[in-house]
């Protein structure tokens, strides 16, 4: 994959608002990009055999697929515009799973997030999990005494990409701060994530206060929050539920 770089305008004789990259040679499609307009050359093989979203985009009898069923050799790519797209998740989840860039082990947790929401979005997400894993490596054993952005952005992108051991370390992490996160609710806020953004508080919530709970024993147990469990709960978020195999992230009944 070359870098992303400025298209000439050759009717103004200078440079074009739009940004190129390069991930597939001699693509066949053009996935044309946010506001930017950044234009990204692919293959239509490659997009559908990662995306079940662009395979129904890109195989049907829609424009788009229609676009390309008529396209001869010789033709310039068919573009497909993604205006509502942030360009720089697009550009590095494609060029992750094309093993086209070197760059996608150093991704910010941030970007891991966009890219996360963005995998959802398109069906991306199980293809995904080998490089999360590594991306959220920084999670293991997390200390930390307040609870940040970075914090919350990592365990949201742990659950979005389906990282059990991430989103256990880090609600863990969070636990320890004993610190209640409802106050930091409105700076949370992410349109992407919804009512599972809520879902993800209270289960921090409920977490904090049967932690708390153990006064006066011992040695208090420390957990995180089972993604498994998470994610079937219907009235409790630290209940081990039929069907989860890993007892040692739940407290003891």
């Amino acid at each position: 994959m070359g870098n992303s770089t400025p298209i000439p305008d050759a009717d103004k004789g200078g440079v074009h608002s739009e940004y190129f990259t390069q991930i597939v040679a001699d693509g066949d499609v053009i996935l044309v990009v946010g506001p930017s307009r950044h234009k990204i050359e692919v293959s239509a093989h490659f997009l559908k055999r990662i995306s079940p979203v662009f395979q129904v985009m890109l195989g049907a009898p829609m424009k788009e697929g229609n676009a390309l069923a008529t396209r001869c050799d010789n033709d310039a790519p068919v573009e497909i515009i993604l205006p509502e797209d942030k360009e720089a998740p697009m550009e590095q989840v494609l060029s992750t799973l094309y093993g086209a860039d070197p760059s996608s082990k150093k991704y910010l947790m941030r970007e891991v997030k966009d890219i996360a929401i963005l995998a959802e979005k398109y069906g991306m997400v199980d293809r995904l999990e080998i490089f999360a894993n590594f991306w959220l490596r920084s999670t293991i054993n997390m200390r930390i005494t307040e609870v940040s952005d970075n914090a919350w952005t990592a365990l949201v992108s742990a659950f979005i990409l389906k990282i059990d051991w991430a989103f256990f370390a880090v609600s863990l992490a969070m636990a320890r701060t004993k610190t209640s996160l409802l106050k930091f609710a409105a700076s949370f806020h992410d349109k992407h994530t919804g009512m599972r953004l809520g879902t993800i508080l209270v289960a921090i919530e409920e977490l904090l206060s049967t932690y708390l709970g153990q006064k006066g024993t011992t040695k208090p147990v420390e957990r995180g929050l089972c993604l498994f469990c998470f994610s079937r709960a219907t009235d409790s978020f630290t209940r081990q539920l039929q069907g989860c195999h890993s007892p040692d992230r739940h407290f003891k009944v």
